[in-house]
């Protein structure tokens, strides 16, 4: 319970920024679960399209792709 408290506040800090370090994991949670999309697969690839937020979604991949390498 411990390890996952700790990775829960250093990806908060490192992926997320310093804006998100006060807020708790429920509200994380909602702001990624309630982002509008349309999911589907074409040509054997499957496509999410998001209406809203896709510079913020993807600004946390590019942060949690630089912790990887």
């Amino acid at each position: 319970m411990i390890l996952a408290l700790n990775l829960h506040a250093a990806m908060k800090l490192l992926a997320l920024g310093e804006d998100w370090v006060t807020r708790k994991m429920k509200i994380i949670r909602f702001k990624l679960i309630h982002i509008p999309a349309h999911i589907y697969e074409k040509a054997r690839v499957l496509i999410i399209r998001c209406t809203r937020a896709v510079g913020w979604i993807s600004e946390i991949r590019k942060r949690i792709s630089m912790l990887i390498v």
